[in-house]
């Protein structure tokens, strides 16, 4: 009897230490000089898992135990560290900003050359998969109030073209009765997250780069001793359809991508009955890493639309969909993925799961803003909405 006790009381205390072992680690990054929010910088565990900062520069991740590693990364900025003991310590951490010169060129477009190699190389592994885990939030909001929230866990094959496979594994997801409707607004997120050019918009990445794009180089910097160039990209008069217009970062080294920002023009936004939409902004910046397997592939992209809706031609309110896309490295099922494509109803698909209350604790995604805190109390308090 003493012995069956012993053992009972050994294995509540292993069960008590593997609760207390799990730690949350929380801050905020901050531009040096400035002390301005360095917003989507990857905040990660060294040889673990990581996590991005939000609009407001802050972070949170959950850790197993203490102390860890943290290496802070961010393309326009100098890479940071530091070791955390302290759990309830709310981390500041400082970067500093790159610095961007621009070179004397005296013969042809240096920028011409460095987009076209980009592509060259692109193009060559256009169709390679790459499989992972990812999370996506959009929030909606009509005349300044929220009325749309989208958060999925899902499993993802994206190439560099976009992401074309997807399985939610968890979703939160509320929407009120009135107002248009943000049925598969996240195969807009998801086909524009590449960096090459698709049937859906035209962006500058094509086998001849110059035939529907300008180019001029904006600058160059150093990181990790490889140069880095900022290129901004100007379509011609010709192109009228879904393109790009902004600025590419690319490695002229290793000729990836790293970074584009910028905004889509010409985008259109279909709506049933009396009410259209009549799009006035669509911001896009998207920022690609290279993978275990050194390929270069999605970090994270972002995707806001600010909109105007009509009925019978009269501008009525406004409208402004927010989205964030941020792709790991984890192992998923690929057998449960299916193709992305607009036939999908994703409202249909997500509302039909279980909200799991316990999983959206332990895995919110990207820390939520204030903002966005008090978008989902005011959607849980409507009776009208579900989750």
């Amino acid at each position: 009897m003493y012995k069956s006790g012993a053992v009972l009381l050994l294995f509540l205390f292993f069960s008590s230490a593997g609760v207390l072992a799990q730690q949350k680690i929380s801050g905020i990054v901050v531009e040096r000089n400035t002390g301005t929010p360095v917003v989507f910088a990857t905040v990660q565990v060294k040889d673990q898992k990581s996590t991005l900062t939000n609009a407001n520069g802050e972070f949170e991740l959950t850790v197993t135990a203490l102390p860890v590693h943290l290496l802070i990364t961010h393309l326009n900025y100098a890479g940071g560290s530091l070791e955390v003991k302290n759990p309830t310590e709310k981390l500041k951490i400082t970067l500093d900003q790159q610095v961007m010169t621009l070179k004397e060129v005296s013969v042809g477009n240096p920028a011409a050359a460095i987009m076209q190699e980009a592509a060259d190389k692109a193009l060559k592994t256009c169709n390679k998969s790459n499989f992972g885990k990812a999370f996506l939030r959009q929030i909606a909001y009509e005349a300044d109030a929220p009325v749309y929230l989208n958060e999925i866990w899902l499993d993802a094959e994206w190439k560099p073209y976009g992401l074309i496979g997807w399985h939610p594994t968890e979703a939160r997801h509320l929407q009120g009765k009135k107002g248009i409707s943000y049925t598969n607004t996240s195969f807009i997120s998801f086909i524009l997250s590449g960096y090459l050019a698709n049937s859906f918009h035209k962006k500058p990445l094509l086998r001849k780069v110059d035939s529907l794009y300008t180019f001029k180089l904006t600058g160059t910097y150093l990181q990790d001793g490889e140069e880095i160039a900022k290129i901004s990209c100007t379509p011609k008069r010709e192109l009228k359809e879904k393109r790009f217009e902004g600025a590419y970062y690319v490695n002229t080294v290793t000729n990836n991508v790293l970074k584009i920002e910028g905004v889509i023009k010409g985008m259109n936004f279909k709506s049933s009955g009396p009410v259209s939409v009549k799009n006035k902004e669509t911001v896009f910046i998207a920022q690609y890493r290279l993978n275990k397997q050194g390929d270069n592939v999605l970090d994270y992209a972002v995707f806001n639309s600010s909109n105007r809706l009509k009925m019978l031609g009269m501008g009525i309110q406004d409208t402004d969909l927010y989205t964030t896309l941020y792709m790991t490295d984890e192992n998923i099922n690929r057998n449960s993925l299916e193709e992305v494509s607009l036939t999908i109803n994703d409202s249909n698909l997500v509302r039909a799961m279980t909200y799991n209350e316990d999983f959206w604790k332990k895995n919110p995604g990207i820390k939520r803003t204030a903002k966005e805190q008090t978008a989902i109390e005011i959607l849980e308090k409507n009776i009208t909405l579900r989750k």
